[in-house]
């Protein structure tokens, strides 16, 4: 028993480190009351369970060994029970995750009970008063059983590790980590135990405190494996406070540790040394635990690990996609995604923008109970290359607002737009991020009961967001190839029409021939009356017929209007200049026509381009307003850039067919229009450097605006 002499005279002697078994009963003591808690009914549970019963035994029997005296016997029992129940517990999951690989479990059950009894066995020939000689050699071999226990856990674990799939991995690796590190220091003990025929009481009383480690190591493994039918419910501020504590305590025992041996081999100043190292260390402490950021972090980390998660990414997932794929009220694609998201964090107002490259700006295309925050309740446009645009576009960072009020520090670079920063209603921007570049961005309104944001919020709005953006992408490619193909077939079929009218020309040329010699005959008259009327039905019927194969739609029968400006020459000049030319030319055709004009900066552009947008505009409005109605034309300086503006009070469009098919070549709504005047405006705009934007309420009226940057060169 010589073996074991020291270890007696150590657990009896009431030494400090006595602390570290006794926190190890106290560390495993939650673990095992939560998992006794849970509504599993799985051999794992009961597993685990014993595991954490006979570890608080073990280690609080050595941890009260100087007031109540256990026997060695006790204490090797309750150690050997231990590992016994641990080495059990893997051999279960090897059996049973392994499915691929052939385990004999009656071996190494055998393997288990045998180095078990073996390490007993030293005090079972005590018991029967064996002679000197055998006890000496019973005592070498129970410390070969706690080496062979040992080297039994590590080849398990190693076993388990090495050939399980990568799901079972993911789940089993941190309490085979935790697990590996308790039997790797026990050979350590024992082995060096067997080799020098004495305990190391060093290696003994630090062995408390390794067992700690497996502690939160198990506890993840039991949050991970859903197949033990287990989950960890408890507070993340109760975690948090008991993380801090156990974090600041090692600190704490190795700061003192340190101190300690400064002390010791410092010589003269060691004791000075000590006392600043100390005072160092505890102000180091102090910094740390004041910092949000690492206090932040470490919440994180703690929610990540230790937690279930707090949305069912299943059920969520199906009601987006469903949500994104049902149209059954004639809703466009991005309402449906606005409110997909909106949805899964509770929002019921918000509005969508997206990015426009030839517009260089994103522009609202949706929105849903965000009313009240503009004049006039017109969403702004946002610029592509503005700082808030920028940001997005660089951090992929889902922004909440009201945490941005209270620390604008944590946004680094961050600079809101005024339109956002002022709505009454926003509440949290959403960027759309595709192929890491920013598509688009939603601006969500505040939830019915506001919660903090965390970091599984994020990574589910990021995880949406992408997919929503992957959908806009789809969609604005299939519009493009749509648009191409229809303009594609339009210039085909452009070349018959003109083939046919090349005919129509022929023979009428033939008529104008005719008539310089037979003008005056009245039968010549009539044949060239019936000519030029079967010419003009003809070029009716092409002209219907090229409509019909395109799908144009009608809506009621109306003239095709013609222009009534004068191009100015089709040179370059100013905006303001020529903009009083046109606007001349329209006041003469039509006095009550309403026109201003205020100092814009100085805009050079081409005088045929920007007499085709203005007659279109206006034609476009007059024909909307009717008889009696009220038509204005505008032109006024924002900023860096000049706004013209054409408004009327006719019927207005809706948010839908502005966004859908407005500017949708050969969609037209008018008798005799081909769908092309709207889209060619916008294109013509462009061009020009501009952008045009489209503000309209149904019942109340229409106002297109054309925005131009100040620039000398058209």
């Amino acid at each position: 028993m010589e073996l074991w002499r020291p270890v007696e005279k150590y657990i009896l002697s009431a030494q400090i480190e006595v602390i570290g078994y006794l926190l190890c009963a106290a560390a495993f003591l939650p673990l095992g009351v939560l998992i006794l808690l849970s509504r599993a009914r799985t051999r794992y549970k009961y597993l685990i369970l014993a595991g954490c019963g006979a570890t608080i035994l073990w280690s609080g029997m050595i941890g009260v060994a100087p007031w109540i005296r256990p026997t060695i016997f006790i204490v090797t029992l309750l150690e050997v029970a231990r590992d016994v129940v641990w080495l059990s517990f893997i051999t279960v999951l090897i059996a049973t995750s392994l499915n691929r690989v052939r385990v004999r479990v009656g071996m190494i059950v055998a393997a288990i009970s045998g180095a078990g009894l073996l390490a007993l066995g030293t005090f079972f020939t005590t018991w029967i008063s064996a002679p000197a000689g055998i006890q000496a050699l019973t005592v070498k071999l129970s410390g070969g059983g706690h080496v062979l226990l040992a080297v039994l856990g590590l080849l398990l674990l190693e076993n388990l590790y090495r050939n399980a799939d990568e799901e079972t991995r993911w789940s089993v690796k941190h309490i085979c980590f935790g697990l590996g590190a308790v039997f790797a220091y026990d050979f350590f003990l024992y082995a060096d135990a067997a080799l020098f025929n004495r305990i190391d009481e060093s290696l003994f009383r630090a062995r408390g405190f390794v067992n700690i480690l497996a502690v939160p190591l198990a506890a993840v493994s039991v949050s991970r494996a859903r197949a033990w039918g287990m989950d960890l419910h408890v507070s993340r501020e109760v975690v948090f406070h008991s993380a801090a504590l156990v974090g600041t305590g090692l600190y704490l025992l190795v700061m003192a540790g340190a101190g300690y041996y400064i002390r010791q081999f410092g010589g003269e100043w060691g004791v000075v040394f000590q006392t600043i190292f100390l005072f160092g260390a505890f102000l180091i402490l102090l910094i740390l635990f004041s910092s949000q950021s690492l206090r932040a972090k470490i919440r994180v980390w703690i929610s990540k690990h230790f937690f279930s998660y707090a949305y069912d990414y299943r059920q969520e997932w199906l009601r987006f996609t469903q949500t994104i794929s049902l149209d059954e009220q004639g809703t466009s694609l991005h309402d449906r995604i606005l409110h997909a998201v909106a949805d899964i964090v509770g929002r019921t107002s918000g509005a969508l923008w997206i990015l426009h490259d030839n517009d260089r700006s994103f522009l609202p295309s949706a929105q849903w109970n965000f009313r009240g925050g503009f004049p006039e309740e017109i969403l702004p446009a946002e610029p592509a290359d503005s700082d808030f645009c920028t940001y997005l576009a660089t951090s992929h960072w889902v922004v909440d607002l009201r945490q941005y009020a209270d620390n604008p520090g944590h946004y680094g670079g961050l600079v809101l737009p005024n339109w956002l920063g002022n709505h009454p209603k926003a509440d949290m921007v959403v960027p759309l991020i595709h192929r890491d570049a920013l598509c688009a961005f939603l601006v969500l309104g505040a939830p019915r009961a506001y919660q903090p944001l965390d970091w599984e919020t994020y990574d589910l709005l990021k995880a949406v967001g992408g997919q929503a953006a992957s959908y806009l992408k789809e969609e604005q490619a299939a519009n493009a190839l749509s648009d191409a193909r229809r303009l594609e077939s339009f210039n085909q079929r452009f070349a018959f029409v003109i083939h046919d009218l090349k005919n129509l020309v022929g023979q009428m040329t033939l008529l104008l021939k005719n008539a310089e010699r037979h003008g005056d005959d009245p039968e010549f008259q009539k044949d060239l009356l019936a000519t030029v009327n079967n010419s003009v039905i003809r070029m009716r019927e092409l002209l219907e017929k090229f409509k019909a194969e395109h799908g144009v739609e009608k809506q009621q029968d109306k003239p095709v209007p013609e222009t009534v400006a004068e191009v100015p020459s089709g040179q370059s000049g100013l905006l303001s200049a020529m903009f009083a030319q046109i606007a001349d030319t329209w006041r003469r055709q039509k006095p009550d026509l309403e026109v201003r004009a205020s100092p814009v900066p100085d805009v050079l552009v081409d005088g045929t381009q920007l007499t085709s947008v203005i007659d279109h505009l206006l034609q476009n409005a007059l024909d909307a307003a009717g008889e009696g109605g009220r038509v204005s034309l505008r032109l006024k300086g924002v900023g860096n850039e000049a706004v013209m503006e054409v408004e009327d009070n006719g019927p207005g469009m809706d948010a839908e067919f502005i966004s859908q098919k407005l500017f949708r070549p050969l969609k037209s709504s008018k008798d005799g229009g081909y769908g092309l005047g709207a889209f060619q405006v916008r294109e013509l705009v462009r061009e020009m450097g501009g952008r045009l934007e489209v503000s309209s309420t149904p019942g109340k009226g229409t106002t297109m605006r054309v925005i131009l940057p100040a620039r000398l060169s058209a």
